[in-house]
């Protein structure tokens, strides 16, 4: 279980609503504690943050308590993430986990961490520095990083940021802070729980992506039409790829007409 250092729920609730309308943090909390698949967990988690201007979500198991924690010793660092595939790419290439100051700071802070702060403030080596320096240059804007601690000395971080350079206040900060503490209680409890299921699921944002491309809308189209980012559409999408074994995003379509996931 995940500790609540500063920001508590009555604190968020509290906050003035400057922004865009979001869920109030009791209920977000109810929807979470419904459980549900790793999948929906994460997408629910993905859309709230995209209300507060984050549509880019990563969460990363520092520590390998945290990887042990989620019944995943073997997998890479991200668990669950819709970042942009070259930057991921790019990231390991160049072998930037091995001294990304994020990861590096993470086992010791439980408050939120500002990219922006971290580049221009703290003291990093130049090899720290170019992994946040092109991180925006890869499109990675108004990045923040929650460190979350267990109660076995597991350390994870989600990683947060958007493809549009704009700024939230301290508000949007506090409520991000959160959900995602309630974020990773529940995706750590419904991916501990998902049993073994030859059955192809889908979540309901994903049927959407899939149904609005089999009537011919673009990313671009189906993003206007859901209110998302064009990035969070193709996330989805490709997701669905994967899910069906498909190869191509017409494929995907034609395999989920012929398993009823979706109307023809």
């Amino acid at each position: 279980m995940t500790r609540v250092t500063k920001t508590s729920l009555a604190q968020v609730e509290a906050l003035p609503d400057t922004g865009p309308p979001i869920l109030p943090a009791h209920a977000f909390l109810q929807q979470y504690d419904s459980g549900g698949e790793p999948a929906v967990v994460f997408d629910h988690y993905c859309s709230t943050v995209e209300r507060l201007g984050y549509d880019i979500v990563a969460l990363i198991p520092v520590t390998p308590a945290a990887r042990c924690a989620l019944g995943l010793p073997e997998i890479g660092p991200a668990v669950a993430a819709n970042v942009p595939p070259a930057w991921v790419e790019h990231y390991f290439t160049e072998g930037y986990q091995l001294y990304d100051p994020v990861l590096l700071q993470t086992p010791q802070q439980d408050q939120p961490l500002i990219w922006d702060e971290l580049l221009h403030h703290a003291p990093l080596t130049p090899k720290q520095r170019r992994v946040l320096q092109e991180s925006r240059d890869a499109g990675i804007h108004n990045g923040v990083s929650i460190p979350l601690h267990g109660p076995r000395g597991e350390t994870y971080v989600v990683s947060l940021g958007s493809e549009r350079q704009t700024t939230g206040g301290p508000q949007e900060l506090a409520q991000v802070h959160l959900l995602s503490i309630q974020f990773l209680l529940s995706y750590s409890r419904a991916l501990r729980q998902k049993a073994d299921d030859p059955l192809v699921r889908i979540t309901d944002r994903e049927r959407e992506c899939l149904t609005w491309t089999a009537r011919g809308k673009s990313a671009w189209t189906i993003g206007k039409i859901l209110g998302v980012s064009e990035h969070t559409v193709n996330f989805h999408l490709k997701r669905c790829m994967s899910k069906l074994g498909a190869t191509n995003r017409m494929q995907a379509v034609v395999a989920a007409v012929r398993l009823g996931l979706i109307l023809p």
